[in-house]
């Protein structure tokens, strides 16, 4: 009855107020068990929570853990008295909030209230209460409480909006960063403050993820179309070089040591020549173990039984290789609209296939498996290059493998007993073989930089522009035909390039918002999105 009467009666305060002394968690600490016990039995009838502690050190133990919204804290107890409690409160931070209620029965009553409150007491009550002034001073004291805790609840969140606007204007940032969705959450002004800037942000950066998509495809479209180029020059040249009395291994010895000095150069003029850490040379390594040797040394073996034009042709799976790949190992997510990107080119490549007639009428069946290696070679090489080191600059990258793939065929070439270096080559031939290496080189730098910043499904479109280049230049170099329809067929590839897109940018991408004097820019000055490695 009594707590029943208590609730009626402490809830009668105003609803635009926080809700008064009704429902708390109150710590009661006394080492008399026996007054101890009676308080708790007179605060739980008024309808709140109650703890007990003996003695300082257990209620400092029990207020660490949290929970608690007031103290009745008794001043005479051995040990630690509560004027020590109270000076302990006062030392750490997390505990200063909660509020006391001193509870004695000294004589000196009005120096025992002016020193408690001195030391941080919120308010005082004598042994010998009755239930109105025990619940008078609950109410007081936990209305205060609450008002104060929805206070720094409030300037908390003014606070983490402050920290946010720092970030915005810091510098590039993402929207996760700003950290404000518990402030949106809030039913008044501020929440709302809040949920504007979060949304304001987002569509910005939103806008400008959509604009750095289509600059990177742009881009990527431009460099696929020089890399796929120079590489699809590579058949025609292989052919070339075999023609004039160059042995697989030999050939590729001296692209290799050509593509390594022409990319060393570029490198050095870019002031980010190679760092040889055992990370780099790991990555190098296999990467010339894959495409500087095993590619090359296969590529040259069967341009010189298959026509260029074939092996261009079968290396357009290479696309579709990595695509399949990439989807099994998670690399990338897969997705309808780069299905059908992809299928555009295969199918613009079938089609000048069909228009060529045939393929392979010059070469048995297992030289056509032994081209369809090729483009395997290929897409695993792609894939590999995901995994370039970030300090690691492409043209660097590419020299360092050129290098030591040279270096592991001399070491084949001798053990085998096979040339290692052309010894008596024609001016025709070093030409062919120096125009070889830099192709190579430039294309496979370039090809790292595609697989970076655009991911390797994107980067594997590079089998379309090669093939359709290799038919070019076979024709231009080896008087092969060329069919007119190869031209319409790389508008198709073309297509594609735009559907399968590059990788979409994600936790790396970040956006400027110019403040201050820019405030009056243009949307074209006034904001910038950038992608961090």
């Amino acid at each position: 009855m009594l707590a029943w009467v208590a609730g009626r009666e402490l809830q009668g305060g105003r609803m635009d107020q926080p809700s008064p002394a009704y429902g708390a968690s109150v710590l009661v600490v006394d080492d008399d068990s026996l007054s101890a016990r009676k308080l708790a039995m007179t605060v739980s009838a008024l309808g709140h929570g109650v703890e007990t502690a003996r003695g300082g050190p257990q209620a400092l133990e029990r207020l660490r853990r949290g929970g608690i919204d007031v103290v009745l804290l008794d001043i005479v107890m051995p040990g630690m008295d509560g004027f020590e409690v109270l000076r302990q409160l006062g030392r750490e931070g997390r505990l200063q909030d909660v509020p006391v209620i001193v509870v004695s029965a000294l004589e000196e009553e009005v120096e025992t209230v002016a020193r408690a409150l001195d030391l941080g007491a919120e308010d005082f009550l004598p042994k010998s209460y009755d239930l109105t002034i025990l619940r008078a001073r609950l109410g007081s004291t936990l209305t205060k409480k609450r008002y104060r805790d929805r206070e720094l609840d409030y300037l908390r969140d003014v606070e983490s909006l402050t920290r946010a606007a720092k970030v915005i204007e810091a510098g590039p940032f993402r929207p996760a960063e700003l950290e404000i969705g518990h402030v949106a959450a809030r039913d008044d002004a501020l929440g709302r403050l809040a949920a504007v800037l979060g949304q304001l942000t987002e569509v910005i950066y939103e806008r400008e993820q959509r604009s750095d998509m289509r600059a990177r495809t742009l881009w990527g479209v431009i460099m696929l179309i020089v890399s796929g180029g120079l590489i699809g020059s590579a058949p025609a040249l292989g052919r070339m070089a075999a023609e004039l009395g160059g042995g697989a291994i030999e050939v590729s010895v001296a692209t290799n040591l050509t593509g390594a000095l022409a990319c060393f150069a570029v490198a050095a003029w870019r002031g980010r020549l190679p760092k040889l850490s055992g990370r780099n040379l790991r990555f190098c390594l296999v990467v010339a173990e894959v495409f500087g040797c095993i590619y090359w040394v296969w590529l040259n073996v069967v341009a010189a039984q298959v026509e260029a034009t074939t092996i261009a042709l079968v290396s357009s799976s290479r696309s579709f290789m990595v695509f399949v790949l990439a989807a099994l190992m998670s690399l990338e997510r897969p997705s309808g609209r780069r299905v059908l990107g992809l299928g555009l080119g295969l199918a613009a490549v079938g089609t000048v296939l069909v228009a060529e007639g045939p393929v392979g009428t010059q070469a048995g069946f297992g030289w056509m498996l032994a081209t369809l290696g090729l483009p395997a070679i290929l897409a695993v090489h792609t894939l590999v290059m995901a995994w370039r080191p970030k300090d690691l600059d492409p043209y660097a990258a590419t020299a360092l493998m050129m290098i030591l793939a040279a270096g592991l065929l001399v070491v084949v070439g001798l053990a085998s007993g096979e040339p290692v270096f052309p010894s008596d080559a024609s001016p025709r031939l070093a030409v062919v073989l120096v125009a070889f290496g830099l192709a190579v080189g430039v294309a496979v730098a370039v090809a790292l930089e595609i697989v970076a910043r655009a991911g390797a499904v994107f980067a594997g479109q590079l089998a379309y522009v090669q093939t359709l280049a290799g038919i070019g230049w076979g024709m231009i170099l080896l008087g092969e035909q060329l069919p007119l329809l190869a031209w319409g067929a790389l508008g198709m590839v073309i297509l594609g390039f735009f559907l399968v897109q590059p990788r979409r940018a994600g936790e790396e991408f970040s956006v400027t918002i110019p403040i201050g004097h820019h405030i009056g820019a243009t949307p074209s000055e006034g904001v910038t999105g950038r992608r961090t490695a």
